[in-house]
């Protein structure tokens, strides 16, 4: 549908609603709202940025962007390369959520915490952590800015999304619907998600294209007392990934962390004192006793900034327990599987067990641009996929040296899926949201150049990595405006979920474009 002109009078209309203070229509913000890590020059600016406080006031802003035609674009920590967020035609308001940021309840009895669009993963995890608890679903390495809402609209950890009981989601008719066991007339509590149809699920993965979540449950668990780690080296991607989905098949519970040559070289460099400080006390922290933090700290000190620099590949596993007699013999239940194989001092699974958010990966050690692609593949697909985009990268290999792009990789196991997650990185100028989401770490990247040509050549690289993973069935979370949806589904799997679009926002004023609808 055509959008409506935005005029005085609905900006009046919405300071009536949130406050004259709550409306911003300055160039600078309209830009940073409308811009993500990636796709930061093209497409339109919203026309202003609006920042309700509560359920009621997104509800109402609904119910006037539907009376006007006007579309909204709902926006969390703003982390997204996916285009989550952005505008795809002039008449958008953004909604950003960074004000409902209260953790409305946690209840350690009945192991759940209800938060808030704008609480972040950290902040939830600091939450539960006083009364040792921890979310079931675990947050992605961005939850000192990312929020637990936008987890999960955007679907991020696909593997463990059980683990959000309920949702509280405003329509597109500004009706407040809230899910599961929370539903109930008589005393509604999130305590369960199945009651019915499950409507939670509905509305994860929709990238707020079927309705605006304003409240998630997450389901909450003890901190497990006890942890082993194991880092093993690899000469080649095709080896480790083998190793891998032998692990996964082999029912004993772990995370599983790959990463490439270059993500080993710069595992720990670039880590301030401040920040190497921080993370051994986590470390210490996070363990089950006090002298066997101290053992763990010990060791990653003990390992150096240079432990990885001579490693090709490396895999880095964590195996938790009710403590750390049992966890350590899980560990070595699984070490048979990388029978002959260099194990390496594990400061990297440790460090992230114990400080697992951060955000310096936003860009590269010397401030390069990032940006990355994946796919999610069954376990038996993993060798071909492999071969396949070694040969795509191995064709390209001239135009990456001619721009300075280099490719990384992160790779992970999602359930009985494996994940592979190929990252550009390249010389180029930052943009206002790097800025935001940096602070001060930003001023040392301040003034690099624009660098249009290899944009473009990382535009045309990840677009072709995107099209060998569709072709190999390969899916994704984060699915956004980048990722194709109702283009790839079956035909009646396709119109049914067109058919729910039109009955939940017939006038297709929530977020346009994601999952394909305009």
């Amino acid at each position: 549908m055509d959008a409506a002109p935005v005029d005085d009078s609905l900006f009046a209309a919405i300071a009536s609603i949130v406050g004259a203070g709550q409306v911003s229509t300055a160039p600078a913000e309209r830009a940073l709202h409308s811009r993500d890590v990636f796709f930061g020059d093209d497409g339109p600016l919203v026309d202003a940025v609006v920042r309700p406080g509560s359920t009621s006031e997104v509800a109402a802003l609904v119910r006037l962007a539907g009376q006007r035609g006007i579309a909204l674009a709902p926006r969390g920590g703003g982390v997204s390369y996916t285009r989550g967020y952005l505008p795809v035609r002039p008449g958008t308001l953004c909604l950003d959520l960074s004000r409902m940021d209260a953790i409305h309840e946690l209840d350690a009895g009945d192991l759940h915490v209800t938060v808030g669009p704008g609480v972040t993963w950290q902040q939830v995890d600091a939450a539960a952590a006083r009364h040792g608890l921890r979310p079931v679903l675990r947050g992605p390495i961005s939850g000192t800015h990312s929020t637990v809402c936008g987890a999960a609209s955007q679907n991020v950890g696909p593997a463990s999304m059980a683990g959000i009981q309920s949702l509280e989601v405003v329509l597109a008719d500004g009706r407040v619907v809230r899910t599961g066991s929370a539903a109930l007339r008589e005393h509604p509590a999130p305590f369960l998600r199945h009651f019915g149809p499950d409507l939670t699920g509905l509305f994860i993965g929709d990238g707020g294209a079927f309705g605006i979540k304003t409240r998630c449950t997450l389901a909450l668990e003890p901190i497990p007392a006890g942890a082993a780690f194991a880092s093993v080296a690899f000469d080649t991607l095709a080896g480790m990934t083998s190793t891998m989905v032998a692990i996964a098949r082999s029912g004993i519970a772990c995370r599983l962390l790959g990463m490439d040559p270059l993500k080993n070289r710069d595992a720990t460099r670039g880590v301030g004192l401040r920040e190497g400080l921080g993370t051994l006390a986590g470390v210490v922290k996070s363990a089950g006793t006090l002298g066997e933090g101290l053992r763990r700290a010990a060791g990653i000190a003990g390992a150096g900034k240079g432990v990885l620099d001579d490693v090709p590949w490396s895999l880095h596993v964590t195996v938790e327990g009710h403590d750390t007699t049992a966890a350590e013999r899980a560990l070595a239940a699984l070490r048979p599987l990388w029978s002959g194989r260099r194990e390496l001092p594990p400061s990297v699974p440790a460090a992230l067990h114990a400080r697992p958010y951060s955000i310096r990966g936003i860009v590269g050690l010397a401030g390069e641009r990032w940006v990355p692609v994946h796919g999610i593949f069954p376990l038996g697909q993993a060798a071909q996929v492999v071969g396949r985009v070694e040969a795509l990268m191995a064709a390209n290999a001239a135009r990456l040296r001619e721009h300075a792009i280099e490719v990384s990789y992160i790779v992970s196991v999602a359930g009985a899926g494996w994940l592979l997650e190929p990252m550009f990185y390249w010389p180029d100028a930052l943009g206002p949201l790097h800025q935001r989401v940096l602070g001060e770490k930003f001023a040392k990247f301040r003034g690099a150049a624009a660098n249009p040509a290899a944009r473009a050549v990382v535009r045309e690289l990840r677009a072709e990595v995107t099209a060998l993973f569709d072709a190999l069935g390969g899916v994704h979370s984060q699915l956004g405006k980048y990722y194709a949806y109702g283009a790839r589904l079956q035909p009646d799997a396709a119109s049914f979920a067109t058919a729910l679009k039109d009955a939940l926002d017939p006038r297709r004023i929530l977020n346009p474009g994601n999952l394909g609808w305009d």
